[in-house]
């Protein structure tokens, strides 16, 4: 809240009251290679997400060289570990497409972000 006292040289006073609402933007930030081979270290594929996103609306998908997809989530906090199909099979080392659609709490608006990630064995 911004108050705001004004007063002249014979002491008449008025005060002002105004509250302002900060919207954070949201980033995104999307690493460009993951190393899922069990050791301690990188073995998600997870973006991070700033505040000003809905986390009901988001979704994370996993394409493979040739359009299929292999991985998919509602979940912000849940990233993929190099596997696919119900059988958690490895998936080979190599460059796979993300996609990510999430909306914008300040806008309401549908937001879309696409790039490539490794996965490095």
């Amino acid at each position: 809240m911004i108050i705001l006292t004004a007063s002249n040289l014979i002491g008449c006073q008025d005060t002002a009251a105004l509250t302002v609402t900060v919207f954070q933007d949201l980033a995104i930030y999307v690493p460009n290679s993951f190393t899922p081979d069990e050791d301690e270290y990188n073995q998600t594929f997870l973006p991070i997400l700033t505040e000003g996103f809905d986390p009901y609306n988001y979704e994370l998908l996993i394409f493979n060289r040739w359009g299929e997809l292999i991985f998919q989530s509602y979940d912000y906090q849940v990233g993929w570990d190099g596997t696919y199909g119900p059988n958690a099979l490895k998936a080979q080392f190599g460059t796979y497409v993300w996609k990510i659609e999430v909306d914008e709490l300040q806008s309401g608006d549908t937001r879309k972000f696409v790039g490539h990630v490794n996965l490095i064995r």
